[in-house]
């Protein structure tokens, strides 16, 4: 997932980086960030990411042709589906909710403590949830429905063998825009609408993906449950009690 890597790894410089006389301190910070404890999460996220895909061809092994009837029935229909269209409508759209909050957030509390807590919170959000994903397809290496169908550009191939659960759905829209809407209730009171948008589309990601082949239902599922829960859980840990004026973050 050499895109997340890229913007957390940006984001983790800009944490850690930029001393607090750096940046405005504004009335509308949220986030209690403790750079001696988030930037490493941080980092052993990212490396939890990085290194298994660094050594795909090592850690996952090849096992397919497969037989369609090892699928559970939920599933089993997905096996044939291979809408290139909504493949590429999903990478697009994972890539743009991946970045849209950050930006947002620059333009709403401009270059402020606020941001920098932000940043932090989001960019830990991402490592963790991505270290799990990634956990979880290393471990399980369950085939794609295009790979149990026989693709050849899959078969043989790590790539065939990362089903669940899914990154777009999890790592992407679910986790990114849980910790928007975390972040809007604590700062604004919106309570109802961002989490109309999280469940839009992390739905619409999640067809999209099972209609191109790429995830099982029970793949975007799980994805969506997990992504929710370290998209609401780690940015509730570091909420301050009363925000803005510095107090005393709430942490598990």
């Amino acid at each position: 997932m050499p895109s997340f890597s890229a913007v957390a790894a940006l984001v983790l410089m800009l944490a850690v980086a930029a001393p607090p006389q750096a940046v405005q301190a504004g009335p509308r910070s949220v986030y209690q960030v403790e750079p001696a404890i988030d930037a490493p999460v941080i980092v052993a996220g990212v490396l939890a990411i990085a290194i298994p895909y660094a050594f795909a061809g090592d850690l996952i092994h090849p096992r397919c042709p497969c037989d369609p009837a090892e699928v559970n029935a939920l599933d089993r229909h997905v096996i044939g589906n291979h809408n290139k269209f909504l493949d590429d409508v999903s990478d697009a759209t994972a890539g743009i909710v991946l970045v849209a909050p950050l930006v947002l957030d620059a333009v709403d509390v401009g270059a402020s403590r606020a941001l920098v807590e932000d940043a932090t919170v989001f960019a830990e959000t991402l490592a963790v949830n991505g270290a799990l994903v990634t956990a979880a397809k290393y471990t399980v290496q369950r085939p794609l429905p295009r790979t149990y169908a026989g693709d050849p550009t899959l078969l043989n191939q790590p790539g065939g063998y990362r089903s669940f659960y899914s990154g777009h759905v999890s790592v992407v829209v679910v986790a990114a825009l849980s910790i928007t809407a975390v972040t809007l209730g604590a700062r604004y009171g919106q309570r109802i609408w961002p989490w109309i948008l999280v469940a839009t589309l992390g739905s619409m990601v999640a067809a999209e993906r099972v209609a191109a082949g790429r995830h099982f239902y029970t793949d975007v599922a799980v994805g969506a449950i997990a992504g929710a829960t370290v998209g609401t859980l780690v940015p509730i840990a570091h909420l301050r009690t009363e925000p803005g004026n510095g107090g005393f973050a709430l942490r598990f």
